[in-house]
């Protein structure tokens, strides 16, 4: 990516400030207000905002190589995985040593991580299954979901060829959503219902409208088109919109796909005007590490609290539980930040260049 991008590395840098936000609130001691507390648990939506960054840019640097690369498919995959598997691979590894196989939260009712768990992890499979999508590494369903984009990318980049196509796709990806929902929340497939819940949020189709979302972005942006909305899709997206608003029954927009569209607006704002509380080289670099402090994270403030490292002044009013709040949330991450550099540096760049090499090496047979 060019200067002219560096928003995007913004735009990653705040997604992550976010999801370690909601994680520092769940060591230590957290008392605050109603309002307070919502804001920060809302930082998980960050993630809505890797992927809408994620399928701009993978469309751009998809098309770019269509015409430079014999092989372009194969080596998307490629760059993909090498982009991705290494650091989540030494994820599992220390999440199992950490958490050990047993029961625990993530796993609902189920006794303990199954050689299944782990092995779907490894192929990135685990999104299928509710008691896999996110219990061998904290987080790890949003890899799942990542990884299930990848895989329809090549497939959704030639059927999506216009931004009129992306559009009917993203209101196609809703009602996807929806009528999967309707049917399977009345159809549990395994005893846990909370866990059941949970799979409904974390599982692909609940995700894709983001991943349209990002693509009609691109078409905007870097393609400069201009939407044809039939007036009657305008008069029924409006109607859907004021019937929720009406009835507060959050039925086809739920919460996350509401912050997809304050994030779509974000994103096409700073690809316009990047304001520099924003689109700075401090957020940026974050931006830059980002997936390594997504990764390490959850074993900073882990280990933080198992060191009794997460409360520092008494907690006795609504000010002191930020400003208690506030210093373990800019130490984790602070911690974070250098441990993704050094893992950046030694696991990231290797690796991506590794898989460069054997790009080069496919090119070069064909």
């Amino acid at each position: 990516m060019n200067k002219k991008f560096d928003f995007i590395d913004a735009i990653r840098g705040l997604a992550i400030i976010g999801v370690v936000a909601v994680h520092a609130s769940n060591y230590g001691i957290f008392k605050a207000s109603e309002m307070t507390t919502r804001i920060i648990n809302h930082g998980a939506r960050g993630v809505q905002l890797f992927f809408l960054a994620s399928a701009f840019t993978l469309f751009y640097s998809f098309e770019n190589r269509i015409n430079k690369e014999k092989s372009y498919i194969k080596n998307f995959f490629i760059r993909r995985f090498f982009r991705i598997a290494p650091l989540y691979y030494i994820g599992i590894i220390y999440y199992l040593i950490q958490d050990g196989l047993g029961p625990k939260e993530t796993l609902g009712d189920s006794t303990g991580i199954s050689l299944l768990n782990i092995l779907s992890n490894f192929s990135f499979s685990h999104g299928i299954n509710p008691y896999w999508i996110n219990s061998v590494v904290p987080g790890g369903w949003s890899i799942a979901v990542e990884m299930t984009f990848y895989l329809f990318l090549p497939f959704i980049f030639f059927k999506i060829q216009n931004l009129n196509k992306a559009i009917t796709f993203f209101f196609s990806s809703l009602v996807l959503r929806k009528v999967l929902a309707m049917y399977l929340v009345k159809h549990n497939l395994i005893s846990d219902e909370r866990l059941w819940d949970e799979f409904l949020f974390f599982y692909f189709p609940s995700q894709l409208p983001i991943f349209m979302l990002g693509l009609i972005l691109y078409f905007i942006i870097l393609k400069e088109e201009k939407p044809e909305i039939s007036p009657i899709n305008l008069i029924l997206f409006s109607g859907l919109i004021l019937i929720q608003a009406l009835t507060e029954i959050y039925f086809l927009f739920p919460t996350h796909i509401i912050f997809g569209f304050s994030f779509f607006f974000l994103f096409w704002g700073l690809s316009k005007y990047p304001i520099k509380i924003i689109v700075n080289p401090i957020i940026n670099y974050i931006g830059r590490v980002s997936f390594s402090i997504y990764i390490v994270h959850f074993a900073v403030f882990h280990l933080m609290e198992k060191y009794t490292f997460v409360d520092f002044i008494e907690v006795n009013s609504g000010l002191t539980n930020i400003i208690n709040y506030g210093i373990r949330f800019l130490i984790g991450i602070s911690i974070s930040i250098g441990i993704s550099t050094i893992l950046n540096k030694v696991i990231e760049n290797p690796m991506q260049n590794l898989g460069k090499k054997i790009i080069e090496k496919i090119e070069l047979k064909k």
